[in-house]
């Protein structure tokens, strides 16, 4: 990637848009494109006439100054055609002028600030319709009455270009960045800019210039928070422009506390002042019920005001602000946070017990950073047990878990109760185990409390259930959090830990009719108390995690949906993609889950507290099921390098994840090998729910062995899922095409499209194989239908089926490696057999397919276009 300075950015995301004036312009004579400033009206219109010979085009560029001049617009393309004339003539010999020049086409930019005769000139060409137009408006702005008429009269299309959505927004951004930008990155973009182009294209070329896009593994974060360069305030200041002092002291006030209530704005500052900021478009009202509130018309604008405002400026009218909301008739509901930040800085006192419960509200908002601010606050003010411990807390979830530490002893140290020493025992031991990875230190810690409180080692139980399940003790993990779960004075903090380690192990086991009731429980309990609140998301993941393995994608849709209305700030963007890759890959479209699942890359530094390798593995089944080899493999190299030393019940999925980077390169039967071990080693941990998955992915790459034991596991593991790869296992080592198509329809009712469209695969290739011609073609037709809805899907059983060749499977695997960068020599090392088998794989292929090589048969099984294979494909 190169900077981006003084280049021209691509038009990504106005596709649409250029189509509409290419109609309007060979249908209907000419466009007027409309828009507010920015938006990129020039640039799109210039692009719509890119096609056409530079001599054709004649560009005129309307300015305030040209406009007090009749014709000066027109001079640069008219020169002096019309100079000399007098009185009518000037607009008559203008007009004869354009009309005889062949083939011409005539843009027109900022047309509502050209004079009148100029604005008739325009208008007399569109009653003529032998000039083809583009012309821009700014959307508001007055403009003379005969280039209102273009459009008003039908003598020309209009095209309303609005502000990039943040779709839209990201598409470009990435365009620029040669990469995709994260959620998080894209909604912050969005919220500062409001999909203005020009202000957008200045504020990423600056966060360029000064490295505050960082690039991991293919995807851009946006850093920190913008800075704004010369040139962009330049912008921002022509547009708010010289104020009277009274709407300049409303745009102060904005600018530090919005959205401000409108009542009290106009106590602060006066109605008229108010009135006045919002007819000159700086300043927007909106209403939700009876409550007004006043916000700058463009974020930016905050930005610029701020910087102009000096500290101690500013510091005064946060206070003026804060008195006023106190003041009586001042407060509205909702206004405690925003009161609590603006006094954060004000030139008042410090309200500790405010900033507290506004703190307790940001995080219940996910809104980690401001949260730190205001606890920060409330320490600093008035140093107490609540604040420091949840200050701990906050900085965890930031993974700043060193600092966190310093603060969590600090919390211990004002601890005087033994309810307060459990609740920092629990936060602490989770920061020192999973992000430090200080797993010694941490039971220290939980046998500290119970040495000092002998009466709190019931709630330590928690903890312990929690670490147990991390570790893979699944029965440890149920039998400490039962403990716990079946007491009745355990705390809020041992509760939540031990019904989330619990949630874990039925979802582990494939009790997954259990799961949905004590995920809500965990819930319940992490509400009580703020330090873990926010782990309703870690709950919300593995509750989901578990619908995804009993084979119920509609459930986990459903739970999405609400999560989606309850999850906001940082959370949102980071967690919702993750939950949304999860359920994409789970219905089969590895695609999607693979570009969602990739943007918490660059938010989980190291193990990230363990998501680091959870997050890799699941990654590395999404992309090893696109046929993305290097992808694949990087993932699994990733979360290898990730690993928790306290966290191994991954390490099943983790060897599954290792088969389907085999399975990707075309090596199926190591493939095969590594999801047998992946199930022996789900099966030695009591993971029956992760066996079934993995045995189930054997079957799918061609294993014929699995119909037994997962005929065990589906009497033992709920959900759809178990018993439809029992059936599919059982059809597939029987060779039964019927009962093939049978599973097949299973799965598709379950959701789960993927393995049904495999099951149909695997049923062609057995009916290619008998010489069933009217088989083969309804089952292939069956696969190719289901995996069209399985977006970037290349399994081994889909590649098999659209590209049947009259070759054995291990011969389609050796010349599907041969298709690689891999020597005979290594793909005999890799599939375990000789050279010499090797050669004879690669002979007997080529000449069953009548090609005369290993290249040729390396491409043909590859779906490599090769002129030399044009023969050997017709035999």
């Amino acid at each position: 990637m190169s900077s981006t300075g003084g280049t021209a950015w691509p038009l990504t995301g106005r596709e649409a848009e250029l189509r509409s004036m290419a109609g309007a312009l060979s249908q209907a004579g000419g466009v007027v494109l409309a828009g507010p400033t920015g938006v990129g009206k020039t640039r799109l219109a210039r692009a719509a006439l890119a096609d056409r010979a530079p001599d054709r085009v004649h560009w005129v560029a309307a300015t305030e100054s040209s406009r007090e001049i009749p014709l000066a617009a027109f001079v640069p393309v008219l020169g002096d055609e019309v100079s000399g004339a007098t009185g009518a003539l000037p607009l008559a010999a203008a007009h004869a002028a354009l009309r005889v020049r062949p083939d011409a086409v005539l843009g027109v930019d900022d047309a509502h600030l050209l004079d009148d005769v100029s604005a008739t000139l325009l208008h007399q060409l569109a009653v003529a319709g032998e000039t083809p137009m583009v012309i821009t408006v700014r959307t508001g702005a007055p403009a003379p009455a005969a280039v209102t008429a273009l459009w008003k009269d039908g003598l020309l299309a209009r095209l309303d270009l609005s502000p990039l959505t943040g779709e839209q927004t990201g598409a470009l951004v990435g365009a620029v960045l040669g990469g995709r930008l994260d959620g998080d990155s894209i909604r912050r973009l969005h919220a500062v800019t409001a999909g203005n182009v020009l202000w957008l294209r200045h504020l990423v070329d600056g966060e360029l210039a000064a490295g505050r896009f960082v690039e991991t593994a293919g995807v851009w974060h946006w850093a920190d928070a913008p800075r704004i360069t010369p040139a962009l305030a330049e912008l921002i200041d022509i547009r708010i422009g010289a104020q009277p002092p009274g709407v300049g002291e409303v745009l102060e006030l904005l600018a530090i506390g919005e959205p401000l209530g409108v009542p009290l704005l106009e106590k602060v500052v006066g109605p008229i002042e108010v009135e006045d900021a919002v007819a000159r478009g700086l300043v927007t009202v909106d209403t939700t019920g009876r409550r007004w509130e006043a916000r700058l018309a463009h974020p930016l604008y905050g930005e610029v005001l701020r910087a102009r405002s000096g500290p101690m400026r500013a510091r005064r009218l946060r206070g003026v602000l804060v008195e006023a909301m106190a003041a009586p008739g001042g407060w509205q509901a909702g206004d405690m946070l925003r009161r609590a930040v603006l006094a954060l800085e004000s030139d008042l006192a410090p309200e500790p017990g405010l900033l507290f419960a506004a703190a307790a509200r940001a995080l219940e908002l996910t809104d980690l950073p401001l949260a730190e601010r205001l606890l920060r606050g409330s320490c600093a003010a008035a140093p107490a047990f609540d604040p420091q411990l949840t200050l701990a807390f906050t900085l965890g979830w930031q993974f700043r878990a060193v600092e966190a530490e310093q603060e969590y002893a600090a919390a211990a140290a004002l601890a005087t109760t033994e309810e307060q020493r459990v609740r920092v025992a629990h936060a602490r031991a989770s920061n020192l185990y999973y992000i430090l990875n200080r797993l010694d230190e941490a039971e220290v810690v939980l046998a500290d409390v119970e040495r000092v409180s002998p009466d709190a080692a019931l709630d330590m139980q928690g903890m312990r259930a929690h670490l147990a399940a991390g570790g893979d003790r699944l029965a440890d993990a149920e039998r400490a959090a039962r403990q716990v779960l079946d007491a009745e004075r355990a705390s809020s903090q041992a509760e939540t830990y031990a019904a989330w380690a619990l949630l874990g192990v039925l979802t582990l086991t494939g009790r997954h009719d259990e799961a949905p009731a004590m995920a809500g429980r965990a819930v319940a309990a992490a509400l009580r108390a703020p330090e873990t609140a926010a782990l309703q998301v870690n709950i919300a993941y593995w509750e989901l995690f578990g619908l995804g393995l009993a084979g119920r994608p509609g459930l986990v849709r459903e739970r999405i949906a609400e999560l989606g209305t309850s999850l906001t700030g940082k959370f949102l963007s980071l967690f919702l993609p993750v939950l949304e890759g999860w359920l994409a890959l789970v219905e089969g479209r590895p695609g999607l889950a693979a570009r969602l699942l990739a943007e918490f890359r660059p938010h989980f530094p190291g193990s990230g507290g363990g998501w680091t390798t959870i997050l890799e593995t699941t990654l590395a089944h999404a992309l090893g099921m696109c046929g993305n080899v290097v992808g694949a493999r990087e993932a699994v190299r990733r979360a290898q390098q990730g690993r928790h030393p306290g966290i191994r019940f991954e390490e099943p999925r983790l060897t599954l994840a290792e088969a389907w980077a085999a399975a990707a390169e075309g090596a199926v039967s190591l493939a095969v090998e590594r999801a047998r071990r992946a199930a022996s080693r789900a099966a030695g941990s009591g993971q029956w729910a992760v066996e079934v998955l993995a045995r189930q992915t054997a079957v799918g790459f061609g294993d014929r062995a699995q119909a037994a034991r997962l005929a065990e596991l589906a009497r033992c593991v709920d959900g759809p899922r178990a018993s439809a790869a029992a059936e599919h296992a059982r059809a597939l080592a029987d060779g039964d095409v019927e009962a093939l198509l049978s599973a097949s329809e299973r799965f598709e009712s379950a959701g789960l499209v993927l393995s049904a469209a495999e099951a149909a695969a695997q049923a062609a290739e057995l009916c290619r194989q008998r010489h069933d011609l009217g088989g083969q073609a309804a089952a292939a037709r069956r696969a190719a239908l289901l995996a069209a809805s399985c977006a970037g899907a290349r399994t081994p059983a889909l590649v098999a089926a659209a590209r049947p060749f009259p070759i054995t499977e291990r011969e389609r695997e050796v010349a599907t490696l041969a298709a690689g960068p891999l020597s005979n020599r290594e793909i005999a090392l890799r599939l375990g057999i000789s050279v010499r088998t090797v050669e004879g794989h690669v002979y007997r292929a080529c000449t069953k397919l009548g090609v005369g090589d290993r290249a040729a048969l390396a491409a043909l099984v590859a779906g490599v276009p090769d002129e030399r294979l044009r023969d050997g494909q017709e035999q």
